[in-house]
């Protein structure tokens, strides 16, 4: 089992989805768009191993974030690994990247997912899968069907995220 964080930063109030490019050296899925994340090792949970994951790829510690909820799994079409998404709320723009996992990070505002579509593709195999292509950058399989499967659920958490800290304001 694999899992990956969805991270969310807030710019301007405004909330970005977190994405990072996998260095181009890596056996599997090098160079693509995707998630910070990874499987999940023997004595840990899934939450646990994504927490694991964020810190180990973009140098994020787990008190830096606020995880939200579960968002929809999806099974990878070129190693068949069951991967389950985690929304992430993280609280700071500094980042240090593990430079022998993750070549670049991009931040892509939520709100361009509702203006453009995850179209369709067919992968040489025969398999189907969709991407999203963004200034010249394509996510695409797992990552794409992640975002495409979770908006709904992504807006309504960030949502009452949004409601749980204007009831505590100063906390």
């Amino acid at each position: 089992m694999s899992v990956v964080a969805v991270p969310i930063v807030f710019i301007s109030k405004e909330p970005y989805v977190l994405f990072i490019r996998r260095a181009r050296h890596l056996l599997r899925h090098a160079n693509q768009i995707a998630f910070p994340g990874g499987v999940v090792e023997d004595g840990e949970t899934p939450v646990e191993a994504m927490f694991r994951e964020l810190e180990e790829e973009i140098g994020v510690a787990k008190h830096h974030c606020s995880l939200l909820g579960t968002l929809s799994s999806t099974v990878t079409g070129k190693s068949n690994l069951f991967v389950q998404a985690f929304l992430v709320q993280i609280d700071r723009l500094y980042f240090r990247l593990n430079k022998s996992e993750v070549q670049d990070l991009y931040l892509v505002s939520l709100s361009l997912f509702d203006r453009i579509s995850c179209d369709e593709i067919v992968l040489p195999n025969g398999s189907r899968t969709c991407r999203f292509v963004i200034d010249g950058i394509v996510i695409w399989g797992a990552t794409a069907r992640i975002i495409r499967d979770s908006l709904v659920k992504i807006k309504q958490l960030l949502e009452g995220f949004k409601d749980e800290l204007s009831n505590h304001p100063g906390d």
